[in-house]
């Protein structure tokens, strides 16, 4: 809410309508939890009726060996042989991790 906050004020708008907030698959948000903060955030306030919509963004590794990028089913396969060359090198990710506000709209 606070770097929500620097937009509305950076834009010049005062409620907020929509937030969409984005987070990796790795950062296990638990849906139900963050509606029920962003509720008790925004009640009260001029903010309150905001829509919060989260868009969980999958992982995403990459082998260190043979450079392939893959977006596996489950996040054990961070642990799993690489799918296009078979070593079981250490994986960088490169995507799912992170909770990042992804956009509003504002009044």
């Amino acid at each position: 809410m606070d770097i929500a906050q620097e937009e509305l004020a950076r834009h010049n708008a005062s409620r907020l309508t929509l937030l969409r907030i984005r987070h990796g698959v790795l950062a296990q948000v638990q849906p139900e939890a963050m509606r029920m903060a962003f509720d008790a955030m925004t009640a009260g306030t001029p903010h309150e009726g905001a829509k919060l919509e989260l868009v969980e963004e999958p992982l995403r590794l990459c082998c260190r060996l043979c450079g392939n990028e893959f977006t596996p089913e489950d996040r054990n396969a961070m642990y799993l042989p690489c799918p296009f060359c078979g070593e079981t090198a250490p994986f960088g990710i490169t995507g799912g991790e992170g909770i990042f506000l992804d956009h509003l709209e504002a009044e």
